[in-house]
């Protein structure tokens, strides 16, 4: 049993770049690696969203994505998944030494803007399996408008009933661990401070240092969202600490001073769920929740949070049984081909998996410079000797062989072929397989370097995959 840190990150960028450096997003305060949380969510409302930015975005990274990776990868991070839907965007990174647990990681949508039509609202989700716990993470874009309150009731309980993941058709609340954030849009209804000039001057009139919503009480019990999970007209079972800073919206861009045209409000939330509060083995602390007053690039502020959340796996943090381990890789030469080593136990290497091949410092899943299916046959372990022949003699189907050597706890050994292909300069790199079957990682091999041969080899046998 052990705990796992995530730092959430909700921010409407009102479809500004990221001209101003991300370090602010990471209020880390000069923190050592050890205490660096070891998930990272940030969810962006209203990213461009124009024609040419959706046709270049979906071949590299939008401007967002690839500064925080720049970010990030100087803290050893690795992006596992981007999920955009027109101006919605989500990023999960975590920590290297998570990538091998990852597993049955899946992604939903679902567009509300437009009777459903137009994806400028809704929500893009993920959800995932790390150490035994189900994860899903939701950034979401409700109605906006303060006469739109039933329309942002309704588009929670539509992205609820329409999300679903994987082959068990897994909903978001059927999940151990529930993180949900974005610009929810809930404003302040009518009840005390009627105008933004009243709303303004109450939040100015309080000392900086205490400008939060324990002292800007009479705005706090406006605020539609406390209201509508009090009656559970929606969110019922998730829980907010009281936010601790004052309304995130809207703002002057650029500027301090709230924009008047609009009544400022907390449109800019994190709530979270466990699928059993009253169960000791899910527990959610929430250890801060607060704006980044420093970023002022939109009419909105960024809020983050971080917590800690309790994995009950009867496994060691440092000792998973993993199904499938990469032997050692003494040598790559380039220029022909190359064999490796797989140790398998209680898995069966499926058509359709794949293996990556990846730089050492490889910063995204998505950075894969070469892959190769896994075949549609493989050859299975015989009582004669023929079957050992090498693989010279194979036919270009059949190249995953299972060796005779039986581990001492039960695993194969299993021998793959890469052709020349695969790598094709010199340098450091690493592989990783993917199952087909649940979308997860099963194996990253330890870091290899690859170099042009030393002698002439023979390498006019044909062998791709």
């Amino acid at each position: 049993m052990g705990d796992l840190t995530f730092y959430t990150v909700t921010y409407n960028v009102a479809t500004r770049s990221p001209k101003q450096p991300l370090e602010d997003l990471l209020q880390w305060n000069g923190r050592t690696e050890y205490q660096l949380p070891d998930f990272c969510l940030f969810g962006f409302q209203e990213i461009k969203a124009q024609p040419q930015n959706l046709l270049l975005d979906s071949i590299f990274d939008d401007p967002w994505t690839a500064a925080l990776r720049d970010v990030l990868s100087g803290y050893n991070y690795v992006k596992i998944r981007t999920v955009k839907m027109v101006g919605l965007l989500l990023n999960v990174f975590c920590k290297r030494k998570h990538v091998p647990l990852l597993k049955e990681m899946e992604s939903s949508e679902t567009r509300t803007g437009l009777l459903g039509l137009w994806g400028n609202k809704g929500a893009v989700s993920f959800s995932f399996k790390i150490y035994g716990a189900t994860i899903c993470c939701v950034n979401c874009h409700f109605a906006a408008h303060e006469e739109y309150l039933k329309h942002r009731i309704n588009d929670f309980h539509t992205i609820i009933e329409s999300q679903q993941f994987g082959s068990s058709k897994k909903t978001i609340l059927n999940h151990d661990y529930v993180f949900w954030f974005g610009d929810l849009n809930f404003r302040l209804d009518h009840s005390k401070l009627k105008s933004a000039e009243e709303i303004a001057s109450q939040v100015n009139n309080v000392n900086s240092s205490l400008r939060n919503a324990v002292t800007l009480t009479n705005i706090w019990v406006q605020d539609e969202l406390s209201s509508v999970m009090q009656k559970s007209k929606a969110f019922q079972g998730f829980f907010e600490p009281l936010p601790m800073f004052p309304p995130t919206y809207r703002y002057i861009f650029g500027s301090s001073s709230y924009d008047l045209k609009r009544r400022p409000a907390w449109t800019d939330r994190i709530l979270y769920k466990t699928i059993d509060p009253s169960n000791e083995k899910y527990i959610l602390e929430v250890l801060s929740y607060k704006f980044i007053e420093s970023i002022k690039l939109s009419d909105h502020r960024p809020v983050y949070s971080e917590t800690s959340v309790q994995i009950c796996s009867e496994e060691n943090f440092n000792d998973v049984d993993q199904p499938v381990i990469f032997q050692p890789i003494n040598t790559w030469q380039l220029e022909t081909e190359n064999e490796i080593n797989l140790q398998i136990k209680e898995y069966i290497p499926w058509a359709n998996d794949w293996i990556g091949v990846f730089n050492e410092k490889y910063t995204s899943l998505d950075d894969y410079l070469s892959y190769v299916y896994l075949p549609l046959e493989t050859i299975e372990r015989e009582e004669t000797n023929n079957e050992y022949r090498r693989f010279d003699n194979m036919t270009s189907m059949c190249r995953v062989k299972f060796l005779p050597e039986v581990f001492s706890d039960g695993s194969k050994r299993v021998c793959l072929k890469f052709s020349e292909t695969m790598v094709l300069n010199p340098g450091s790199y690493r592989l990783i397989y993917f199952s087909s079957v649940n979308n997860s990682v099963l194996a990253v091999s330890n870091p290899f370097i690859a170099t042009k041969q030393t002698c002439a080899l023979n390498t006019s046998h044909e062998f791709g995959w």
